[in-house]
C-alpha cells in the first residue's frame, strides 16, 4: 500500500468521522440509532451489507467491558453461500474506532478462513454500495484501507494462536475451544496516525 493510499484513506476517514460528529452524534449513537440499547443485539437489527463487496458489518454492544461497543465486520463468497469475521472495531467511550481485535470461530460461528487469503481480499472490506448511514460505511472502508498492514498482521497473528494452541490440546479442535476468545488484538491511536502521515507531508526546513 503506498503512502498516497494511506494519505487519501486518512483524509476520507476524518471527513466522515466529521461529518457524523458535525450533526451530535458518534459512530456508537449513529449506529444505534432510535433503538433502545439492548446487550448483545445486532445495530441494525439485519447488518449492514453492501451487495458488490459482500462486506458486512453490525454493531454489538456490552455494558462494563473496556470500550462502549465494537463493530464485526465480515466478507461473504461471492461463489457460494457463507461468511467468514474479518475482525471487529472496538469503539471508545466518544464513539471512535480504539482497538481492532480477531475473534475465534465459536464466537461468531463464521467460516474459517486462513490468513493469507483473506489478507489477498481485503480489498473487498468496502461499503460504496450499502445501505444506511452513508458516514459510518465511509469510515469503515477508510479505516480498513488506511490499517491494511496492521489488519494483515493482526489475521497473521491470529494463526499462529490458533497453531499454538491446537499443538496443546491436539486432537481437538481449537477453533471450537471456548477458552480461547480473543486471538489477537491492537490499540487504535487514530491521532498519532494522522499526526505521522502529517510530518510525511510536510517539507523538511530549508528544502
Amino acid at each position: 500500500m503506498t503512502f498516497k493510499d494511506k494519505a487519501a484513506a486518512a483524509v476520507e476517514l476524518v471527513a466522515a468521522l466529521g461529518e457524523i460528529e458535525s450533526s451530535g452524534r458518534n459512530l456508537v449513537t449513529a449506529l444505534l440509532g432510535t433503538a433502545p440499547f439492548v446487550e448483545f443485539e445486532h445495530y441494525p437489527p439485519d447488518d449492514v451489507r453492501d451487495p458488490v463487496t459482500g462486506a458486512q458489518y453490525y454493531f454489538h454492544a456490552h455494558r462494563g467491558r473496556i470500550e462502549s461497543g465494537h463493530i464485526h465486520c465480515f466478507l461473504r463468497r461471492k461463489s457460494k453461500a457463507g461468511m467468514t469475521h474479518v475482525l471487529a472495531i472496538g469503539l471508545d467511550d466518544h464513539g471512535r474506532p480504539c482497538r481492532m481485535f480477531t475473534t475465534n470461530l465459536w464466537v461468531t460461528n463464521d467460516d474459517y478462513v486462513k490468513a493469507e487469503r483473506l489478507i489477498t481480499q481485503l480489498h473487498r472490506m468496502a461499503w460504496r454500495d450499502a445501505p444506511g448511514d452513508a458516514g459510518i460505511n465511509k469510515a469503515l472502508g477508510a479505516l480498513f484501507r488506511l490499517y491494511r498492514p496492521q489488519i494483515a498482521a493482526l489475521l497473521r497473528r491470529r494463526d499462529r494462536r490458533l497453531a499454538r494452541h491446537a499443538a496443546r490440546i491436539a486432537p481437538l479442535d481449537p477453533k471450537t475451544d471456548e477458552r480461547l476468545e480473543i486471538l489477537s488484538s491492537m490499540r487504535i491511536d487514530l491521532p498519532a496516525t494522522l499526526a505521522r502521515l502529517r510530518d510525511r507531508l510536510e517539507p523538511m526546513p530549508g528544502g
